[in-house]
């Protein structure tokens, strides 16, 4: 878990960032040999974590908000993935266990459709069997 300067644009075109919470994704050997590394950030919005496969709830008070070093109920939204440079990353706030890292691997690969034919349905997600855009 890793405290990341997140860029975003304003709505007059400026380039700002803002301090935000993420786990990195991409494996240790990339990180080792690249200069950007692949991460989801969190959200203390838990409103959808609930309903939808993409979302990974953390307390804050649980062993594992303990061990990433939470300060709030947290979600790890595994629907955003940014490649971001090294150098946005501002230090290292915590580590998850493994099975909360395979529970974000699970995450990941329903919001990338990973492990199912491409043709194939979800059928938790009906209303985007028509659009041309869904596998």
């Amino acid at each position: 878990m890793v405290l990341v300067a997140f860029p975003y644009t304003t709505d007059d075109g400026q380039t700002q960032t803002k301090r935000r919470p993420a786990v990195i994704i991409s494996n240790d050997y990339n990180n080792a040999r690249l200069d950007d590394v692949l991460l989801v950030p969190l959200t203390s919005n838990v409103t959808r974590a609930t309903r939808e496969p993409t979302q990974v709830v953390i307390e804050m008070n649980s062993p594992e908000g303990k061990a990433g070093g939470l300060r709030l109920d947290s979600v790890i939204d595994c629907t955003v993935i940014a490649t971001i440079p090294k150098t946005l990353l501002v230090n290292k706030i915590g580590e998850f266990p493994n099975d909360v890292m395979e529970r974000v691997d699970m995450c990941l690969m329903v919001a990338m459709s990973i492990g199912r034919p491409v043709n194939q349905k979800d059928q938790r997600y009906p209303e985007f069997e028509n659009n041309p855009q869904s596998a």
